[in-house]
This record gives structure tokens, C-alpha cells and sequence, in this order.
């Protein structure tokens, strides 16, 4: 890995989009219980989210010349939320949709936790469940061309001479109990099946893998007690380069090993609730990938491709 300052320059046969995370949107506050909306606008300090995506949307891929958006979950603060009468109200994704429509580049995501989030108020505080997942992820299939063949999928490109592969996990799920000893993030079997697959489709054709999801691997998660089953089928792949993600609203890169002793980089984004300069500009060319500073286009990493 080489970290660098110098701005990347512009070439020919170049794929380039923006990483974001964290947006979380929120629309039509006035229909849900006001001690929820408090609680999110003032407590979590997200009521200027849609301001901070909107500045963001507006400016930022034109500015760029972005190819296309990538975010990495929690665009949508929550799935459904309880009102004052105690009913429960589930369009936020219907609004998102609608609500994007307005832009007019093209707009990858993965699953973040909050985009299958039920809101509750109870003890003071907002109390989330996902036990509504699968009506959620049933919800986001609907509404998003993305997912219209289910909430993780794959898409590849051609830039130059190499061939890339972008896999969008969904890790979206994360309410655990702690005797099911399960280390986030996690992924269900019949997903980690589908990702082995991809992996050894991408080896096959000599491909460069990025992987977005939203909540990365953390220090126990690479544990090897652990036994975290996303960690090890990820670092026993010889052509993931680069994993994007978000989840805790900061700015951090990390290293880890390979199966075959190279190594493939983690980068977290800080969230863009916080500000609308809070981006990556990720490159892709034949013979390398950069990624951006947050918020800049000079390169922080840049990773030459064999």
C-alpha cells in the first residue's frame, strides 16, 4: 500500500465514484411521536441530515465529474417509528426513493442497521429493534432498483485492460443476543455461500474486488477466536483489494493480512449527517485504485494493481 498526497491525475479508461455513509434522512417528522423526533434531531444532533445530503448531491459529483454514488448504509434513519397515537408509520423508504429520483446519477448502497431500525419510545430514550427486518428488506427490494434481486448483489466493470468487481454485502443485521456468541459483522450462510461464489468467479477472471459494506471489521472481529466467517472467507481471497464501509461515523484505515501474504485495505468514512464534506473519491484505472482524504480529492492511498 502506498499512502500519498499528490492528486491523482486525470486519465483515460478511469471509473470514479464517491464513497458516503451514514446520510440518515428523515422525512415527515410531524407524522411520528415528537419525543422520537426530538430525540433524533436534537439528542443525535441529525436534524440538519437531509440539509447536509442535499449539499452534498448538489455540489459534489458534478465538482468531481463522479461517475456514480456509492453509499454504505444508513442513508434512512429508520425502517418504521411509532406516532403520538401509538400506531406505527412505515414510508420512509418510499420517500427515499421518491426523494432521490430528484438527482439524476447513478446511486449504489448497501443495508446499514438503521435501514431495517423500528423506533419505540420508552425510558427516556429511542429504543430500536430490528425484528422487522424482513418486512423492512422486503420494503427496500420494492422501492430499489438495486435490490431488485435481493439485498446484496454484485456489479462489474471494465476499466482499461482490468476487470473490477464491486460486491455489496448486507450486514444490516446486527441485534445479537450474547449467548449466540455472534461477532459483527455478521453475514447469514446462504450469503457468505453466494460471496464465496463471487470470489472465486472474480479469481477465475482475474478480477479486482472491493467490498462495500456497512459495518467494517473491527479489532475482535479479526481475532482468531473469533471465528468470524466473513473475516476469514474475505482474507482467504487473494483478489479483494479494498473494503468500504461505515457504521462509526469516522475517518479510519486498517491493514489486514491475506491468506497468501498481501494484505487488503479497510477505509471508514466519516458520516455525512455530520457534514456534507464528509466523502471519498475512490479511482479506478488499469493500473491502480485511489482513494481520497475525506472531503478532498488528493489521494490518501493509492494501490498499483499487479
Amino acid at each position: 500500500m502506498i499512502f500519498s498526497s499528490i492528486a491523482a491525475l486525470s486519465q483515460n479508461d478511469t471509473l470514479s465514484f464517491l464513497h458516503i455513509t451514514d446520510a440518515h434522512l428523515m422525512f415527515n417528522l410531524e407524522n411520528y411521536d415528537p419525543q422520537i423526533v426530538h430525540h433524533r434531531e436534537y439528542t443525535r444532533l441529525y436534524k440538519e441530515a437531509n440539509t447536509m445530503f442535499a449539499e452534498f448531491m448538489e455540489t459534489i459529483p458534478d465538482n468531481t465529474g463522479s461517475d456514480m454514488i456509492i453509499a454504505s448504509g444508513d442513508v434512512i434513519d429508520f425502517y418504521d417509528a411509532k406516532t403520538s397515537e401509538g400506531n406505527t408509520l412505515a414510508y420512509q423508504i418510499e420517500l427515499f426513493t421518491r426523494y432521490l429520483d430528484r438527482y439524476h446519477y447513478p446511486f449504489f448502497m448497501t443495508l446499514g442497521n438503521h435501514e431495517i431500525f423500528s423506533y419505540r419510545w420508552g425510558e427516556e430514550r429511542v429504543i430500536p429493534d430490528q425484528l422487522k427486518a424482513g418486512e423492512a428488506k422486503a420494503a427496500w427490494i420494492r422501492n430499489m432498483d438495486v435490490f431488485r434481486d435481493g439485498t446484496y448483489y454484485s456489479r462489474t466493470f471494465e476499466v482499461g485492460s482490468a476487470n473490477y468487481r464491486l460486491i455489496f454485502l448486507d450486514n444490516s443485521y446486527y441485534q445479537f443476543n450474547k449467548e449466540e456468541n455472534v461477532v459483527n459483522p455478521h453475514i447469514d450462510k446462504p450469503q457468505l455461500h453466494w460471496l464465496k461464489s463471487e470470489l472465486a468467479a472474480s479469481e477465475a477472471n482475474n478480477q479486482n474486488v472491493i467490498i462495500l459494506m456497512h459495518i467494517p471489521f473491527s479489532d475482535k472481529s479479526v481475532q482468531p477466536e473469533s471465528e468470524n466467517e466473513l473475516y476469514k472467507t474475505v482474507t482467504d481471497s487473494s483478489v479483494v483489494k479494498l473494503i468500504l464501509s461505515g457504521h462509526h461515523h469516522r475517518d479510519v484505515v486498517k491493514c489486514f493480512p491475506t491468506k497468501g501474504g498481501g494484505e487488503v485495505i479497510q477505509v471508514e468514512t466519516s458520516a455525512l449527517v455530520n457534514s456534507s464534506k464528509n466523502w471519498r473519491l475512490v479511482q479506478l484505472t488499469e493500473n491502480q485504485l485511489s482513494v481520497s482524504f475525506t472531503g478532498k480529492i488528493e489521494s490518501e492511498i493509492v494501490l498499483p494493481l499487479k
